[in-house]
């Protein structure tokens, strides 16, 4: 769903350049990349995508506890106290921390694999885990209508 986003935020930066540059070489295309209109438009389609690229993970993960495919395939993310969801806050941590698993080119992905927690790098530094939804703890709530009924009487 995500990709689809990105994909539909490029399509008007794409329509903007002058493709028919970049047959003439680098430096025709380097000219026509340089035009500051297209360079203001470039800007505010990337501002718009890093924005939207926050904003999906952060309430993806933090208010939902999934982003739409880890929700789909019944996956959940949870903090090391098992709560769920996780608060923008821990959102915004875990997303930085998957920023670092990937700048270690994919090793901070991989050690889900290796680890016998099925943990990633992100997860550790951030302090979540994923879980199927069935593994999440079950919460009971109280009944507020048994909760507010006055207690029996029978000392007469």
């Amino acid at each position: 769903m995500y990709c689809c986003l990105c994909a539909l935020l490029a399509i008007p930066v794409s329509q903007k350049l002058d493709w028919s540059a970049a047959w003439g070489g680098i430096d025709h295309l380097a000219r026509a990349t340089s035009d500051p209109q297209w360079l203001a438009h470039a800007s505010g389609i990337l501002g718009l995508w890093i924005a939207l690229w926050w904003c999906y993970f952060v309430v993806g993960w933090g208010l939902l506890g999934a982003t739409p495919g880890k929700w789909a395939v019944g996956l959940r993310i949870t903090d090391y106290r098992q709560r769920f969801p996780i608060g923008p806050t821990r959102a915004l941590l875990r997303l930085a921390a998957y920023c670092v698993s990937s700048m270690t080119f994919g090793w901070g992905h991989f050690l889900m694999v290796i680890r016998f927690d099925k943990r990633s790098l992100h997860d550790i530094l951030a302090g979540t885990r994923v879980v199927r939804k069935s593994a999440l703890p079950v919460t009971v709530q109280a009944d507020p209508i048994v909760d507010e009924l006055p207690a029996d009487d029978t000392s007469e």
